[in-house]
């Protein structure tokens, strides 16, 4: 597994989780939110995840319980998992108060995936940011729960949006436009279905404005999506597979 890597770059990099002042993940203890009743039949489910483990070639396990947002903080990787600084690592509930709007409708999708705060009703989900002693690199994990069908649903539709959304303009909550970019990545299979993406967060005033580049494995088991990614000031590769698969045998071994 990589180490936390130290950035020697000069400037600000400020987390996607972090937009505002107010929003990211903290160390207060979880709400305790319940997880999305599931609204379609196992059938249904079964289905879905049929359709996705063929398309990539993986075996979609058995759906395990739906997962509440304590059990989704529970279940992050430990700042220990990665060696990471518990001092200035972060984890908890997801906060829905930094939401990304696409300035093109059709490209919200990839917003919705890479960060569930940016949802427009924003599921039960947790949020790990883990850092080293000192630089400015870090790591994002994120686990969301959905309703039946939808985790693979939220894969397709980021999938199918990034023909037209190479390159965006979105705003946060302060009204700041930020230049978004996102390109396809390659990543071993894991989990039911996965997505692997590249993509920068820019602005005209980086010091002050979101300014970053991710590299992102989102995949799926059941209806629980786990997203790693890696953030830096230039490109940061994508997460290690070792990484993603402690993060997905966390989640598998939750929903048991």
């Amino acid at each position: 597994m990589r180490s936390l890597r130290i950035s020697v770059a000069a400037g600000v990099l400020v987390p996607l989780a972090l937009l505002t002042a107010a929003c990211g993940p903290n160390d207060d203890k979880p709400g305790g939110t319940t997880a999305t009743t599931a609204a379609a039949s196992a059938s249904a489910a079964s289905t879905t995840a049929a359709s996705t483990a063929a398309a990539t070639g993986t075996k979609a396990p058995a759906a395990g319980k739906a997962l509440t947002q304590d059990q989704l903080v529970k279940a992050l990787l430990t700042t220990a998992d990665l060696k990471a600084d518990a001092q200035r690592s972060s984890l908890g509930p997801t906060r829905p108060d930094h939401r990304l709007t696409a300035g093109k409708p059709a490209c919200q999708p990839l917003l919705d995936l890479v960060d569930d705060g940016s949802a427009a009703t924003p599921s039960p989900s947790a949020t790990g940011v883990y850092y080293a002693t000192n630089g400015r690199e870090f790591t994002f994990v994120q686990l969301t729960q959905l309703g039946a069908g939808q985790a693979a649903k939220a894969l397709t539709a980021a999938d199918g949006a990034l023909a037209g959304c190479a390159s965006f303009t979105a705003t946060g909550a302060g009204g700041a436009p930020v230049k978004v970019t996102f390109a396809k990545a390659t990543a071993p299979a894991a989990g039911e279905a996965t997505l692997a993406l590249n993509a920068t967060f820019t602005a005209d005033d980086c010091a002050k404005v979101l300014c970053e580049a991710r590299g992102y494995v989102v995949t799926h088991t059941g209806d629980v999506l786990t997203l790693v990614s890696d953030s830096a000031l230039a490109d940061p590769g994508l997460p290690e597979q070792a990484l993603v698969k402690k993060q997905l045998d966390k989640v598998q071994a939750a929903a048991k």
